[in-house]
Protein backbone atom coordinates (compact mmCIF):
# COMPACT_ATOMS: atom_id res chain seq x y z
CA UNK A 1 0.00 0.00 0.00
CA UNK A 2 1.63 3.79 -0.88
CA UNK A 3 0.98 6.62 0.82
CA UNK A 4 0.45 9.83 -0.44
CA UNK A 5 2.34 12.45 1.17
CA UNK A 6 0.28 15.72 2.23
CA UNK A 7 2.20 19.00 1.54
CA UNK A 8 0.84 22.52 1.59
CA UNK A 9 -0.90 23.90 -1.06
CA UNK A 10 1.32 26.64 -3.13
CA UNK A 11 1.59 30.37 -1.90
CA UNK A 12 -0.70 32.92 -3.75
CA UNK A 13 -0.19 36.42 -4.48
CA UNK A 14 -2.50 38.65 -2.74
CA UNK A 15 -5.47 40.15 -5.34
CA UNK A 16 -5.12 43.10 -5.95
CA UNK A 17 -8.22 44.88 -4.87
CA UNK A 18 -10.82 46.13 -6.91
CA UNK A 19 -11.14 48.71 -9.48
CA UNK A 20 -12.04 51.70 -7.87
CA UNK A 21 -11.66 50.34 -4.41
CA UNK A 22 -10.63 53.43 -2.04
CA UNK A 23 -9.79 52.77 1.14
CA UNK A 24 -11.82 54.56 4.32
CA UNK A 25 -9.73 56.72 6.59
CA UNK A 26 -12.12 56.02 9.40
CA UNK A 27 -15.10 53.98 10.47
CA UNK A 28 -18.54 55.00 9.78
CA UNK A 29 -18.65 55.29 13.63
CA UNK A 30 -16.03 57.62 13.85
CA UNK A 31 -16.76 59.67 11.16
CA UNK A 32 -20.16 60.08 12.98
CA UNK A 33 -18.28 60.97 16.46
CA UNK A 34 -16.16 63.66 15.12
CA UNK A 35 -19.23 64.72 12.96
CA UNK A 36 -21.45 65.35 16.02
CA UNK A 37 -18.91 66.40 18.17
CA UNK A 38 -17.93 69.66 15.89
CA UNK A 39 -21.65 70.07 15.00
CA UNK A 40 -22.49 70.66 19.02
CA UNK A 41 -19.32 72.16 19.19
CA UNK A 42 -20.32 75.00 16.49
CA UNK A 43 -24.29 75.43 17.69
CA UNK A 44 -24.49 74.88 21.18
CA UNK A 45 -20.98 75.15 22.41
CA UNK A 46 -20.69 78.73 21.32
CA UNK A 47 -23.44 80.23 23.65
CA UNK A 48 -20.33 78.81 26.67
CA UNK A 49 -18.21 82.44 25.45
CA UNK A 50 -21.30 84.62 26.49
CA UNK A 51 -21.55 83.09 29.40
CA UNK A 52 -18.02 83.35 30.11
CA UNK A 53 -18.09 87.20 29.23
CA UNK A 54 -21.00 87.97 31.83
CA UNK A 55 -19.63 86.27 34.71
CA UNK A 56 -15.45 87.39 34.23
CA UNK A 57 -14.17 90.96 35.00
CA UNK A 58 -12.62 92.18 32.09
CA UNK A 59 -13.29 91.36 28.17
CA UNK A 60 -12.19 87.70 27.27
CA UNK A 61 -9.47 89.24 24.52
CA UNK A 62 -7.58 90.61 27.04
CA UNK A 63 -5.18 89.35 29.20
CA UNK A 64 -6.06 89.04 33.05
CA UNK A 65 -9.65 88.96 34.72
CA UNK A 66 -10.79 87.03 37.33
CA UNK A 67 -14.52 85.50 38.02
CA UNK A 68 -16.93 87.92 38.88
CA UNK A 69 -21.14 88.44 39.57
CA UNK A 70 -19.91 92.10 39.39
CA UNK A 71 -21.85 92.41 35.65
CA UNK A 72 -25.00 90.59 36.98
CA UNK A 73 -25.15 93.08 39.64
CA UNK A 74 -24.96 95.98 37.51
CA UNK A 75 -27.81 95.26 35.29
CA UNK A 76 -30.20 94.27 38.23
CA UNK A 77 -29.10 97.85 39.88
CA UNK A 78 -29.80 99.64 36.86
CA UNK A 79 -33.29 101.55 36.37
CA UNK A 80 -33.17 101.33 32.67
CA UNK A 81 -32.67 97.91 32.58
CA UNK A 82 -35.92 97.13 34.35
CA UNK A 83 -37.80 99.62 31.83
CA UNK A 84 -36.74 97.56 28.86
CA UNK A 85 -37.98 94.54 30.88
CA UNK A 86 -41.46 96.36 31.68
CA UNK A 87 -41.74 97.40 28.23
CA UNK A 88 -40.38 94.23 26.47
CA UNK A 89 -42.83 92.39 28.71
CA UNK A 90 -46.07 95.21 27.52
CA UNK A 91 -44.91 95.14 23.89
CA UNK A 92 -44.89 91.26 23.92
CA UNK A 93 -48.59 90.66 25.70
CA UNK A 94 -50.17 93.56 23.57
CA UNK A 95 -48.15 91.56 19.84
CA UNK A 96 -49.37 88.19 20.91
CA UNK A 97 -52.90 89.27 22.33
CA UNK A 98 -53.56 91.29 19.05
CA UNK A 99 -51.38 88.59 16.64
CA UNK A 100 -53.80 85.82 18.29
CA UNK A 101 -57.12 87.58 17.60
CA UNK A 102 -56.50 88.52 14.37
CA UNK A 103 -54.88 85.06 13.33
CA UNK A 104 -57.33 82.71 14.72
CA UNK A 105 -60.32 85.08 13.38
CA UNK A 106 -58.88 84.68 9.77
CA UNK A 107 -58.14 81.31 10.13
CA UNK A 108 -61.72 80.40 11.21
CA UNK A 109 -63.45 82.67 8.26
CA UNK A 110 -60.63 81.91 5.54
CA UNK A 111 -61.05 78.21 5.82
CA UNK A 112 -64.47 76.93 7.43
CA UNK A 113 -67.28 79.35 5.93
CA UNK A 114 -67.79 80.88 2.24
CA UNK A 115 -65.92 84.29 2.81
CA UNK A 116 -65.97 85.66 -0.79
CA UNK A 117 -62.46 86.15 -2.35
CA UNK A 118 -60.94 83.48 0.19
CA UNK A 119 -57.85 82.58 -1.51
CA UNK A 120 -56.96 86.24 -2.55
CA UNK A 121 -57.38 87.37 0.85
CA UNK A 122 -55.37 84.13 2.13
CA UNK A 123 -52.35 84.97 0.10
CA UNK A 124 -52.45 89.08 0.85
CA UNK A 125 -52.27 87.92 4.41
CA UNK A 126 -49.27 85.54 4.04
CA UNK A 127 -47.54 88.79 1.85
CA UNK A 128 -45.22 89.29 4.99
CA UNK A 129 -44.08 85.71 6.15
CA UNK A 130 -42.29 85.76 2.08
CA UNK A 131 -41.18 90.03 2.93
CA UNK A 132 -38.85 91.09 4.82
CA UNK A 133 -40.03 92.07 7.77
CA UNK A 134 -37.68 95.46 7.89
CA UNK A 135 -39.43 96.28 4.43
CA UNK A 136 -43.03 96.23 6.30
CA UNK A 137 -41.93 98.44 9.00
CA UNK A 138 -40.09 101.31 6.62
CA UNK A 139 -43.70 101.04 4.92
CA UNK A 140 -45.09 101.68 7.93
CA UNK A 141 -43.04 104.62 9.17
CA UNK A 142 -43.61 106.14 5.54
CA UNK A 143 -47.37 105.60 5.72
CA UNK A 144 -48.53 105.59 9.23
CA UNK A 145 -46.39 107.49 11.53
CA UNK A 146 -47.40 110.96 12.73
CA UNK A 147 -46.05 112.88 10.11
CA UNK A 148 -46.58 110.01 7.52
CA UNK A 149 -48.33 109.92 3.57
CA UNK A 150 -51.29 108.40 4.25
CA UNK A 151 -51.86 109.42 8.00
CA UNK A 152 -51.37 113.10 6.81
CA UNK A 153 -54.04 112.46 4.12
CA UNK A 154 -56.24 111.40 6.14
CA UNK A 155 -56.20 114.13 8.28
CA UNK A 156 -56.38 116.58 5.47
CA UNK A 157 -59.04 115.33 3.30
CA UNK A 158 -61.51 113.18 5.91
CA UNK A 159 -62.66 113.74 9.58
CA UNK A 160 -60.37 110.27 10.64
CA UNK A 161 -57.01 109.93 12.05
CA UNK A 162 -54.78 107.24 12.47
CA UNK A 163 -56.02 106.11 16.12
CA UNK A 164 -52.92 104.49 17.69
CA UNK A 165 -49.14 106.42 17.41
CA UNK A 166 -46.84 104.69 16.15
CA UNK A 167 -43.90 105.61 18.08
CA UNK A 168 -45.47 104.72 21.49
CA UNK A 169 -45.64 100.59 22.72
CA UNK A 170 -49.27 100.08 21.57
CA UNK A 171 -48.47 101.33 18.24
CA UNK A 172 -44.75 99.08 17.68
CA UNK A 173 -47.52 96.06 18.85
CA UNK A 174 -49.82 96.81 16.09
CA UNK A 175 -46.70 97.22 13.34
CA UNK A 176 -45.95 93.64 15.13
CA UNK A 177 -48.87 92.09 14.54
CA UNK A 178 -49.19 92.76 10.79
CA UNK A 179 -45.83 90.00 10.73
CA UNK A 180 -46.57 88.14 13.39
CA UNK A 181 -50.56 87.16 12.33
CA UNK A 182 -50.10 85.30 9.17
CA UNK A 183 -47.70 82.95 11.57
CA UNK A 184 -50.61 82.29 13.69
CA UNK A 185 -52.86 82.20 10.95
CA UNK A 186 -50.88 78.88 9.32
CA UNK A 187 -50.41 77.16 12.50
CA UNK A 188 -54.27 77.57 13.46
CA UNK A 189 -54.96 76.69 9.84
CA UNK A 190 -53.52 73.35 9.79
CA UNK A 191 -55.48 72.29 12.83
CA UNK A 192 -58.68 73.38 11.16
CA UNK A 193 -57.88 71.26 8.27
CA UNK A 194 -57.75 68.28 10.37
CA UNK A 195 -60.87 68.71 11.85
CA UNK A 196 -63.77 66.96 10.70
CA UNK A 197 -66.24 69.06 9.64
CA UNK A 198 -69.16 66.35 10.53
CA UNK A 199 -69.00 68.07 14.22
CA UNK A 200 -69.60 70.80 13.03
CA UNK A 201 -72.85 69.41 11.11
CA UNK A 202 -73.77 67.68 14.29
CA UNK A 203 -73.80 70.90 16.18
CA UNK A 204 -75.70 72.91 13.16
CA UNK A 205 -78.92 70.08 13.11
CA UNK A 206 -78.99 70.75 16.92
CA UNK A 207 -80.09 74.33 16.28
CA UNK A 208 -76.69 76.21 16.64
CA UNK A 209 -75.62 79.15 13.98
CA UNK A 210 -72.69 78.61 11.67
CA UNK A 211 -70.74 80.94 14.02
CA UNK A 212 -72.03 79.08 17.39
CA UNK A 213 -70.69 76.03 15.75
CA UNK A 214 -67.32 77.77 15.05
CA UNK A 215 -67.51 78.91 18.17
CA UNK A 216 -68.60 75.81 20.54
CA UNK A 217 -66.82 72.78 18.10
CA UNK A 218 -63.81 73.98 16.04
CA UNK A 219 -62.31 76.53 18.60
CA UNK A 220 -61.70 74.37 21.94
CA UNK A 221 -60.10 71.76 18.95
CA UNK A 222 -57.73 74.45 18.43
CA UNK A 223 -56.66 74.83 21.89
CA UNK A 224 -52.81 73.32 21.45
CA UNK A 225 -52.65 75.51 18.16
CA UNK A 226 -53.52 78.86 19.79
CA UNK A 227 -51.14 77.99 23.10
CA UNK A 228 -48.30 77.15 20.57
CA UNK A 229 -49.11 80.14 18.56
CA UNK A 230 -49.37 82.53 21.60
CA UNK A 231 -45.91 81.53 22.90
CA UNK A 232 -44.56 81.62 19.96
CA UNK A 233 -45.37 85.13 19.31
CA UNK A 234 -44.57 85.92 22.75
CA UNK A 235 -41.07 84.83 22.69
CA UNK A 236 -39.78 85.90 19.37
CA UNK A 237 -41.98 89.64 20.74
CA UNK A 238 -39.34 89.64 23.31
CA UNK A 239 -36.07 89.70 20.76
CA UNK A 240 -36.90 91.89 18.31
CA UNK A 241 -34.47 94.90 17.30
CA UNK A 242 -35.34 96.38 14.10
CA UNK A 243 -38.91 97.57 15.01
CA UNK A 244 -38.21 99.69 18.27
CA UNK A 245 -34.72 100.66 16.89
CA UNK A 246 -36.71 102.50 14.14
CA UNK A 247 -40.14 103.28 15.76
CA UNK A 248 -39.07 104.08 19.09
CA UNK A 249 -35.70 105.37 19.07
CA UNK A 250 -37.15 108.91 18.64
CA UNK A 251 -39.84 108.20 22.09
CA UNK A 252 -36.80 106.86 23.51
CA UNK A 253 -38.69 103.65 24.54
CA UNK A 254 -36.49 100.88 25.19
CA UNK A 255 -36.61 97.15 24.81
CA UNK A 256 -34.24 94.92 26.47
CA UNK A 257 -32.73 94.26 22.61
CA UNK A 258 -32.34 97.65 22.12
CA UNK A 259 -31.06 98.28 25.59
CA UNK A 260 -28.33 95.83 24.84
CA UNK A 261 -27.74 97.00 21.27
CA UNK A 262 -27.24 100.88 23.06
CA UNK A 263 -24.48 99.61 25.51
CA UNK A 264 -23.59 97.37 23.31
CA UNK A 265 -22.29 99.79 20.53
CA UNK A 266 -22.57 103.38 22.20
CA UNK A 267 -21.03 102.41 25.66
CA UNK A 268 -18.86 99.29 24.89
CA UNK A 269 -20.30 97.36 28.41
CA UNK A 270 -19.57 93.93 26.96
CA UNK A 271 -19.74 92.30 29.84
CA UNK A 272 -23.11 94.37 31.07
CA UNK A 273 -24.41 93.17 27.43
CA UNK A 274 -23.61 89.35 28.22
CA UNK A 275 -25.18 89.53 31.22
CA UNK A 276 -27.95 90.78 29.58
CA UNK A 277 -27.71 88.51 26.79
CA UNK A 278 -27.58 85.40 28.99
CA UNK A 279 -30.72 87.04 30.84
CA UNK A 280 -32.32 87.05 27.50
CA UNK A 281 -31.35 83.40 26.07
CA UNK A 282 -33.00 82.04 29.67
CA UNK A 283 -36.49 83.32 29.40
CA UNK A 284 -36.61 83.34 25.16
CA UNK A 285 -35.73 79.43 26.09
CA UNK A 286 -37.53 78.70 28.81
CA UNK A 287 -40.93 80.04 26.64
CA UNK A 288 -40.14 77.87 24.19
CA UNK A 289 -39.56 74.88 26.34
CA UNK A 290 -42.84 75.55 27.94
CA UNK A 291 -44.35 75.59 24.78
CA UNK A 292 -43.23 72.15 23.58
CA UNK A 293 -44.71 70.73 27.42
CA UNK A 294 -48.10 72.36 27.07
CA UNK A 295 -48.64 71.16 23.54
CA UNK A 296 -46.99 68.34 23.64
CA UNK A 297 -50.12 66.16 24.76
CA UNK A 298 -52.38 66.68 21.49
CA UNK A 299 -54.37 63.48 22.21
CA UNK A 300 -56.26 65.79 24.67
CA UNK A 301 -57.81 67.63 21.41
CA UNK A 302 -58.65 64.73 19.27
CA UNK A 303 -61.89 63.33 18.56
CA UNK A 304 -63.61 59.82 18.69
CA UNK A 305 -64.27 60.36 14.56
CA UNK A 306 -62.58 58.69 11.39
CA UNK A 307 -60.50 60.27 8.66
CA UNK A 308 -62.27 63.70 8.01
CA UNK A 309 -64.24 63.70 5.37
CA UNK A 310 -63.44 67.08 3.43
CA UNK A 311 -63.37 70.71 4.24
CA UNK A 312 -67.01 71.63 3.67
CA UNK A 313 -67.88 75.38 4.41
CA UNK A 314 -70.29 76.82 6.73
CA UNK A 315 -72.83 79.78 4.98
CA UNK A 316 -72.92 82.77 6.35
CA UNK A 317 -75.37 84.02 4.36
CA UNK A 318 -75.58 87.96 3.91
CA UNK A 319 -72.60 88.16 6.66
CA UNK A 320 -70.15 86.86 4.69
CA UNK A 321 -69.81 89.70 2.33
CA UNK A 322 -69.55 92.49 5.64
CA UNK A 323 -66.83 89.65 6.68
CA UNK A 324 -64.63 89.91 3.45
CA UNK A 325 -64.83 93.66 3.94
CA UNK A 326 -63.73 93.43 7.59
CA UNK A 327 -60.94 91.39 6.34
CA UNK A 328 -60.12 93.40 3.55
CA UNK A 329 -60.46 96.63 4.93
CA UNK A 330 -57.71 95.21 8.19
CA UNK A 331 -55.22 94.09 4.88
CA UNK A 332 -55.54 97.21 3.27
CA UNK A 333 -54.49 99.39 6.44
CA UNK A 334 -51.67 96.58 7.27
CA UNK A 335 -50.12 95.04 4.53
CA UNK A 336 -51.22 96.96 1.13
CA UNK A 337 -51.31 100.43 2.68
CA UNK A 338 -47.26 100.26 4.16
CA UNK A 339 -46.01 98.20 0.87
CA UNK A 340 -47.57 100.96 -1.19
CA UNK A 341 -45.85 103.51 0.81
CA UNK A 342 -42.10 101.68 0.80
CA UNK A 343 -42.71 101.92 -3.62
CA UNK A 344 -44.04 105.77 -3.40
CA UNK A 345 -40.58 106.37 -1.22
CA UNK A 346 -38.33 104.35 -3.27
CA UNK A 347 -39.50 105.80 -6.76
CA UNK A 348 -40.48 109.80 -5.22
CA UNK A 349 -37.79 112.50 -4.55
CA UNK A 350 -40.30 113.47 -1.30
CA UNK A 351 -43.76 111.39 -0.35
CA UNK A 352 -45.92 114.29 0.75
CA UNK A 353 -50.05 114.39 0.87
CA UNK A 354 -49.75 117.88 -0.38
CA UNK A 355 -47.84 116.75 -3.77
CA UNK A 356 -48.69 114.53 -6.19
CA UNK A 357 -46.45 111.63 -6.65
CA UNK A 358 -46.54 111.50 -10.12
CA UNK A 359 -45.26 115.00 -10.40
CA UNK A 360 -42.05 114.06 -8.37
CA UNK A 361 -41.53 110.22 -9.76
CA UNK A 362 -37.50 109.87 -9.83
CA UNK A 363 -34.92 106.83 -9.94
CA UNK A 364 -32.77 109.02 -7.97
CA UNK A 365 -32.23 107.04 -5.11
CA UNK A 366 -31.34 104.12 -6.75
CA UNK A 367 -29.32 105.63 -8.30
CA UNK A 368 -27.97 107.09 -5.27
CA UNK A 369 -27.49 103.17 -3.93
CA UNK A 370 -25.56 102.30 -6.75
CA UNK A 371 -23.37 105.07 -6.56
CA UNK A 372 -22.30 104.05 -2.68
CA UNK A 373 -19.87 101.53 -2.26
CA UNK A 374 -21.35 100.73 1.12
CA UNK A 375 -24.36 100.24 -0.33
CA UNK A 376 -23.55 98.21 -3.63
CA UNK A 377 -21.21 96.24 -0.76
CA UNK A 378 -24.22 95.36 1.41
CA UNK A 379 -25.51 94.23 -1.91
CA UNK A 380 -22.75 91.83 -2.45
CA UNK A 381 -21.77 91.11 0.49
CA UNK A 382 -25.37 89.44 1.23
CA UNK A 383 -25.86 87.67 -2.00
CA UNK A 384 -22.89 86.13 -1.06
CA UNK A 385 -23.70 85.11 2.15
CA UNK A 386 -26.92 83.74 0.89
CA UNK A 387 -25.20 81.83 -1.84
CA UNK A 388 -22.55 80.22 -0.69
CA UNK A 389 -23.67 79.88 3.17
CA UNK A 390 -26.98 78.96 1.86
CA UNK A 391 -25.44 75.98 -0.07
CA UNK A 392 -22.83 74.63 2.60
CA UNK A 393 -25.79 75.10 5.30
CA UNK A 394 -27.63 72.56 3.34
CA UNK A 395 -25.35 70.39 2.60
CA UNK A 396 -24.45 70.27 6.03
CA UNK A 397 -28.14 70.19 7.18
CA UNK A 398 -28.60 67.23 4.77
CA UNK A 399 -25.25 65.12 6.34
CA UNK A 400 -26.57 65.79 9.73
CA UNK A 401 -30.22 64.76 8.95
CA UNK A 402 -29.40 61.34 7.89
CA UNK A 403 -26.70 60.86 10.64
CA UNK A 404 -29.49 61.75 13.37
CA UNK A 405 -32.45 59.59 11.76
CA UNK A 406 -30.75 56.92 9.51
CA UNK A 407 -27.58 55.84 11.46
CA UNK A 408 -27.90 53.51 14.74
CA UNK A 409 -25.26 56.14 15.82
CA UNK A 410 -25.39 56.52 19.62
CA UNK A 411 -26.08 59.89 20.54
CA UNK A 412 -28.40 60.92 17.59
CA UNK A 413 -31.19 61.90 19.72
CA UNK A 414 -29.15 64.54 20.71
CA UNK A 415 -28.12 65.57 16.88
CA UNK A 416 -31.73 65.84 16.91
CA UNK A 417 -31.82 68.09 19.66
CA UNK A 418 -28.74 70.53 18.83
CA UNK A 419 -30.08 71.28 14.93
CA UNK A 420 -33.52 72.76 16.79
CA UNK A 421 -31.51 74.36 19.76
CA UNK A 422 -31.27 77.54 17.15
CA UNK A 423 -34.93 78.31 17.66
CA UNK A 424 -34.21 79.01 21.15
CA UNK A 425 -31.35 81.51 20.68
CA UNK A 426 -32.04 84.83 20.00
CA UNK A 427 -30.67 86.74 17.32
CA UNK A 428 -28.70 88.99 19.04
CA UNK A 429 -27.03 86.02 21.45
CA UNK A 430 -26.53 84.37 18.61
CA UNK A 431 -24.41 87.25 17.16
CA UNK A 432 -22.87 87.65 20.15
CA UNK A 433 -21.74 84.21 20.63
CA UNK A 434 -20.04 84.16 17.88
CA UNK A 435 -17.93 87.19 18.37
CA UNK A 436 -16.82 85.68 22.09
CA UNK A 437 -15.86 82.38 20.22
CA UNK A 438 -13.81 84.14 17.63
CA UNK A 439 -11.98 86.21 19.79
CA UNK A 440 -10.73 83.39 21.97
CA UNK A 441 -10.23 80.82 19.40
CA UNK A 442 -9.04 83.30 16.42
CA UNK A 443 -6.71 85.64 18.41
CA UNK A 444 -5.94 87.42 14.75
CA UNK A 445 -9.77 88.35 13.85
CA UNK A 446 -9.35 86.97 10.57
CA UNK A 447 -12.52 85.02 10.53
CA UNK A 448 -14.66 87.97 12.59
CA UNK A 449 -12.96 90.60 9.79
CA UNK A 450 -14.18 87.99 6.60
CA UNK A 451 -17.37 87.36 5.52
CA UNK A 452 -17.33 83.97 6.71
CA UNK A 453 -17.53 85.04 9.91
CA UNK A 454 -20.98 86.55 9.55
CA UNK A 455 -21.95 83.46 7.36
CA UNK A 456 -21.48 81.22 10.00
CA UNK A 457 -23.52 83.28 12.36
CA UNK A 458 -26.38 83.31 9.99
CA UNK A 459 -26.08 79.75 9.29
CA UNK A 460 -26.35 78.46 12.71
CA UNK A 461 -29.31 81.31 13.17
CA UNK A 462 -31.05 79.68 9.81
CA UNK A 463 -30.36 75.86 10.71
CA UNK A 464 -33.68 75.14 12.13
CA UNK A 465 -35.36 76.32 9.54
CA UNK A 466 -33.23 74.71 7.10
CA UNK A 467 -34.16 71.36 9.01
CA UNK A 468 -38.24 71.84 9.39
CA UNK A 469 -38.09 72.33 5.45
CA UNK A 470 -35.60 69.13 4.53
CA UNK A 471 -36.71 66.68 7.29
CA UNK A 472 -40.07 65.68 6.19
CA UNK A 473 -38.80 64.99 2.95
CA UNK A 474 -36.44 62.26 4.36
CA UNK A 475 -38.36 60.78 6.98
CA UNK A 476 -41.30 59.96 4.32
CA UNK A 477 -38.62 57.42 2.84
CA UNK A 478 -38.69 54.27 3.66
CA UNK A 479 -35.59 52.51 5.43
CA UNK A 480 -35.81 49.45 3.18
CA UNK A 481 -33.96 51.34 0.27
CA UNK A 482 -30.42 52.46 2.19
CA UNK A 483 -30.71 48.82 3.45
CA UNK A 484 -30.81 47.19 0.49
CA UNK A 485 -27.97 48.65 -0.49
CA UNK A 486 -26.40 47.88 2.57
CA UNK A 487 -27.09 44.21 2.00
CA UNK A 488 -25.70 44.64 -1.77
CA UNK A 489 -22.43 45.18 0.12
CA UNK A 490 -22.65 49.13 -0.13
CA UNK A 491 -21.21 50.88 3.20
CA UNK A 492 -23.70 53.21 4.98
CA UNK A 493 -22.15 56.30 3.73
CA UNK A 494 -22.63 55.13 -0.26
CA UNK A 495 -26.18 54.32 0.66
CA UNK A 496 -26.83 57.83 2.07
CA UNK A 497 -25.27 59.22 -0.78
CA UNK A 498 -26.47 57.18 -3.65
CA UNK A 499 -29.85 56.23 -2.36
CA UNK A 500 -31.46 58.90 0.04
CA UNK A 501 -29.98 61.68 -0.61
CA UNK A 502 -30.59 61.32 -4.22
CA UNK A 503 -34.58 60.65 -3.49
CA UNK A 504 -34.41 63.74 -1.11
CA UNK A 505 -32.68 66.35 -3.77
CA UNK A 506 -35.56 68.34 -4.13
CA UNK A 507 -36.17 68.72 -0.29
CA UNK A 508 -32.19 69.93 -0.80
CA UNK A 509 -33.31 72.42 -3.03
CA UNK A 510 -36.18 73.81 -0.60
CA UNK A 511 -34.17 74.26 2.11
CA UNK A 512 -31.78 75.94 -0.20
CA UNK A 513 -33.97 78.52 -1.26
CA UNK A 514 -35.66 79.17 2.47
CA UNK A 515 -32.27 79.62 3.75
CA UNK A 516 -31.09 81.76 1.22
CA UNK A 517 -34.30 84.06 1.36
CA UNK A 518 -33.36 84.42 5.60
CA UNK A 519 -29.61 85.16 5.26
CA UNK A 520 -30.11 87.40 2.52
CA UNK A 521 -32.98 89.48 4.98
CA UNK A 522 -30.86 88.86 8.19
CA UNK A 523 -29.38 91.47 10.17
CA UNK A 524 -29.02 91.12 14.28
CA UNK A 525 -26.42 88.43 14.34
CA UNK A 526 -24.38 91.20 12.20
CA UNK A 527 -24.40 93.71 15.34
CA UNK A 528 -21.45 92.26 16.80
CA UNK A 529 -19.24 90.99 13.69
CA UNK A 530 -19.96 93.35 10.84
CA UNK A 531 -16.74 95.88 10.37
CA UNK A 532 -16.28 98.98 7.77
CA UNK A 533 -14.64 95.81 5.21
CA UNK A 534 -17.53 93.61 5.33
CA UNK A 535 -21.20 95.52 5.60
CA UNK A 536 -24.37 93.31 4.93
CA UNK A 537 -27.61 94.27 3.24
CA UNK A 538 -30.17 94.22 6.68
CA UNK A 539 -27.96 95.58 9.15
CA UNK A 540 -26.73 98.59 6.92
CA UNK A 541 -30.69 99.14 5.89
CA UNK A 542 -31.20 99.02 9.86
CA UNK A 543 -28.73 101.44 10.87
CA UNK A 544 -29.96 103.43 8.21
CA UNK A 545 -33.65 103.62 9.07
CA UNK A 546 -33.11 103.76 12.67
CA UNK A 547 -31.59 107.95 11.62
CA UNK A 548 -34.08 108.56 8.84
CA UNK A 549 -36.82 107.04 6.58
CA UNK A 550 -36.12 108.18 3.42
CA UNK A 551 -35.88 107.72 -0.69
CA UNK A 552 -32.80 105.68 0.04
CA UNK A 553 -33.77 103.09 2.44
CA UNK A 554 -36.84 102.46 0.81
CA UNK A 555 -35.43 101.80 -2.19
CA UNK A 556 -32.88 99.28 -0.54
CA UNK A 557 -36.12 98.29 0.68
CA UNK A 558 -37.28 97.59 -2.91
CA UNK A 559 -34.04 95.63 -4.05
CA UNK A 560 -34.67 93.49 -1.18
CA UNK A 561 -37.82 92.69 -1.49
CA UNK A 562 -37.45 91.79 -5.33
CA UNK A 563 -34.30 89.68 -4.41
CA UNK A 564 -36.46 87.85 -2.07
CA UNK A 565 -39.68 87.46 -4.55
CA UNK A 566 -37.83 86.06 -7.25
CA UNK A 567 -35.95 84.06 -5.76
CA UNK A 568 -38.98 82.37 -3.23
CA UNK A 569 -41.17 83.03 -7.17
CA UNK A 570 -38.33 80.31 -8.99
CA UNK A 571 -38.31 77.74 -6.03
CA UNK A 572 -42.16 77.48 -5.75
CA UNK A 573 -42.35 77.24 -9.77
CA UNK A 574 -39.24 75.06 -9.67
CA UNK A 575 -39.46 73.01 -6.16
CA UNK A 576 -43.31 74.04 -5.07
CA UNK A 577 -40.82 75.66 -2.03
CA UNK A 578 -43.74 78.39 0.24
CA UNK A 579 -43.00 80.56 2.70
CA UNK A 580 -42.81 79.09 6.61
CA UNK A 581 -43.70 80.60 9.31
Amino acid sequence: MSTAQLRPPPARSPSPPPKGHRRRWISTNASHYILWALALLVIVGSVVPVVAAAVWSTPLYEAGGHPTWDNFDALLTDRTWWTAVTNSVLFAALNTVGSIVVGVTCALFLTRTDVPGRRVLTTFLLVPIALPGLVLIIGWAAMWTPAGFASSWLEANTVLSMPVNLYSIPGMAMVAMSVASPTVFLLCRGTLLSIDPSLEDAARTSGASPLRSLLSVSLPLMRPAITNAALLVFALSMEVLGLPLILGFSSKISLISTYLYDHWVNDSQQGLVSAGAVFLLITVSALLVLRNRLVGDTARFTTTTGKPTGVRVLKLGPARWFTAAAIAFFLLVFVVVPLAGVVLAAFTSILSPFISPWSVLTLSNFSAVFENPLYTDSIVNSLLIAAVGGALTTLAIAVLSVIAHRSRFRFRGSLQQGMLWPRMMPALVTGMAFFWSFALLDRSGAIRASLWGIGIAFAVRSLALGYSAFYPALAGIGADLDNAARTSGATWWTAMRTVVLRLVAPAMGASFVLLFVAMLNDAEPAVFLVTDETPVLGLTMLQLAATSIGGTVAALGVIQMVITLVVLGAGRALLGVRPRA
